[in-house]
């Protein structure tokens, strides 16, 4: 049976990307022997497609042909997943719905690639190792694996990553953990800048980088090196002291060949001999006073004392509150509590404070209401207490177990607390029981955010896992 209509579209097929306006010219023929009002629609175009029709409705005499005009929009955010879609477009007249006829239009929609890539922390201030946590999420349209690498300029920094890559749908995000190492400088902090990237796993993809910054600690302690520099000083001026009193007594020691010459005068060569006994005596004992010169004992006290403040371990194994605004007020180094096991930074990239893009440290304040730890802007320890703080526990240390905040002002701040299992939870009460903590293998690092009013915390309680 033949319809009572023909229908032809242009163009036969279209290739797309996301965000890409679309236009089908739908020309449709009259074959009835009556007046017919035709309208057309587009079935199996991806979600959130919007299609306008100019006109809406083509009234057409018997034998007279219309062009319908259909204008297709495709979305941008989130962007519809990629592939072939076969779209099918519609006639059919508005008052015999058995009259109509459907054509088929392939649109090949293509893949986008926006893929993310965040560094927690972005700085690292340790020792031979380190540890950061990369966040990577997948914007785009396809499934993507993602190889992650990590490098240096000077190919001295060693690094693993645990998954070393990431099967990432469209839409989705994932985690993995970097672990860097690196030789120890001998006496001066060595910062060694790191390029991460994620790299999809397609014929010539261009990488999604990042960057991160591993400080290390010399080997020797600054005040340490100046005890060893005065130590150096005192045993040079000793050898300057020693060696002409020594060249001087070898000058008076008596020729062999002369005292076979005198041996017939036995009485006369014991008695030349005595004498320059006598007079070599005091430069051997100006030699040895320098030897004698005591070692500055206070000057190395001070250097030991410095050296445990630096890498001493946290004192006991069991639960133990640490004081946060015992450092003088301002702002503070992030590994300021490296011996208790934890580093402290603001984290602007957690949560968005209008010009506090930078705020990456933190500081110990003293207002009217109490003093506090926060974060704060790098050169100004009064601004951007706004911005998230980062606990981040040492990973060469024994697991965290339970962790409990303390706040300046209660029920003001909420934590968000990751565990060594990559997993994360929300606790309103600032704090972790240790079995939950046993449960995922330990905490790694706690981001504390404000609900109301600044990010303030006074005391940190931490108990081993059990």
């Amino acid at each position: 049976m033949t319809l009572p209509l023909r229908v032809n579209v242009a163009p036969e097929r279209a290739d797309a990307s996301p965000g890409d306006n679309l236009q089908f010219d739908v020309t449709v023929r009259n074959a009835s022997d009556i007046v017919e009002h035709y309208g057309v629609e587009l079935l199996g175009l991806p979600d959130g497609a919007t299609v306008r029709t100019e006109p809406e409705v083509a009234k057409l005499r018997p034998a007279e042909s219309g062009t319908l005009i259909v204008k297709v929009n495709l979305p941008v955010q989130p962007p519809a997943p990629a592939g072939t879609y076969v779209v099918g477009a519609l006639v059919r007249s508005k008052y015999r719905h058995d009259v109509s006829r459907c054509v088929e239009v392939p649109i090949e929609l293509a893949s986008v690639e926006q893929i993310t890539l965040r560094t927690t922390p972005e700085v690292v201030t340790g020792g031979r190792t380190g540890q950061y946590t990369l966040e990577i999420a997948n914007g785009g349209n396809a499934p993507v694996r993602l190889y992650l690498t990590a490098t240096d300029p000077e190919r001295r920094v060693s690094a693993t990553f645990q998954p070393a890559w990431l099967d990432l749908p469209p839409g989705s995000n994932g985690r993995a953990l970097l672990n860097v190492s690196a030789p120890l400088p001998w006496n001066k902090e060595k910062q060694r800048q790191l390029t991460l990237a994620a790299t999809p796993d397609l014929p010539n993809a261009t990488p999604v980088t990042g960057t991160a910054t591993f400080v290390q600690q010399p080997r020797i302690a600054s005040k340490f090196a100046k005890v060893a520099g005065i130590a150096a000083g005192v045993i040079v001026l000793a050898a300057a002291i020693a060696v002409p009193a020594l060249l001087n007594r070898a000058k008076d020691k008596p020729d062999p060949a002369a005292v076979n010459q005198t041996a017939a005068a036995p009485t006369a060569a014991a008695t030349t001999a005595a004498q320059q006994q006598q007079s070599a005596a005091p430069p051997a004992a100006s030699a040895a006073a320098p030897s004698q010169v005591p070692p500055p004992v206070e000057a190395s006290s001070a250097a030991a004392t410095s050296a445990a403040a630096t890498t001493g371990a946290p004192a006991g194994g069991g639960e133990r509150e640490i004081d946060l605004t015992t450092p003088p007020p301002g702002v503070v180094g992030s590994d300021v509590f490296r011996n208790q096991g934890f580093l402290v930074s603001g984290d602007p990239k957690a949560v968005a404070v209008a010009g506090c893009e930078n705020a990456r440290s933190a500081a110990v304040v003293e207002e009217p209401t109490g003093k506090f730890l926060t974060s704060s802007s790098p050169d100004d320890p009064a601004r951007c207490h706004e911005v998230p703080l980062l606990i981040d526990f040492l990973s060469d240390g024994p697991p965290v177990g339970a962790v409990k905040v303390t706040p300046l002002t209660p029920n003001t701040l909420i934590m968000e607390v990751t565990f060594r299992d990559f997993q994360r939870a929300d606790s309103t009460t600032l704090s972790v029981s240790g079995e939950d903590a046993a449960a995922h293998g330990g905490v790694d690092q706690v981001l504390i955010r404000s609900s109301v009013g600044p990010v303030a915390i006074t005391k940190l309680k931490i108990g081993p896992l059990s």
